[in-house]
């Protein structure tokens, strides 16, 4: 199956995981335009940083992923709080041996139990879903619930990753 021509989506205990649509904008401008969110954000590599401060800069932001979605660079996946129905953040995959792990999520939900959630259905599915092998992704130091997941998830903390500091590595199921 190709994730590009259909994009999978998966339902956790708290959340449901689905392309992200501009219908998000509103619900995932709070988490964007959180600068508390922002801070635990990985944005190595990125065109530009993750602080949104409009509307129409979110709504250009979620038209630029859909954009490289289309040309199969990557998947933004919004993370749908099943309580609410609200994009309460995203997740980003693509392929490869590494993928990298992009969890942006608004800091209400930088919660341990909650990112566990999110690293157990990248470890679980990126493999058949992109074809990774292993997931890296970012935890600064100050990121304390997020690496107490990782911790509790079994992720290796490797430190550098493509010359960026503070990552952690776990091979994916296959």
């Amino acid at each position: 199956m190709n994730p590009y021509l259909e994009c999978p989506t998966a339902t956790t205990k708290n959340f449901t995981i689905r392309l992200i649509s501009e219908d998000d904008r509103e619900s995932i401008f709070k988490c964007y335009n959180d600068k508390t969110a922002v801070e635990f954000m990985n944005d190595d590599n990125c065109d530009f940083g993750f602080y949104i401060d409009s509307q129409e800069k979110m709504s250009e932001t979620i038209g630029y992923w859909l954009d490289f979605y289309r040309k199969q660079y990557f998947i933004r996946f919004s993370i749908v709080d099943n309580a609410t129905g609200e994009a309460v953040g995203t997740i980003e995959g693509f392929g490869g041996e590494t993928g990298v792990l992009r969890v942006d999520i608004a800091s209400a939900y930088e919660k341990a139990s909650y990112l566990s959630e999110i690293f157990t259905f990248a470890k679980d599915n990126f493999h058949e879903i992109f074809g990774n092998e292993y997931l890296v992704t970012k935890a600064i130091p100050n990121a304390i619930e997020r690496r107490q997941a990782l911790k509790n998830n079994e992720w290796e903390y490797i430190n550098t990753f493509r010359d960026f500091q503070d990552y952690y590595k776990i091979k994916v199921k296959n």
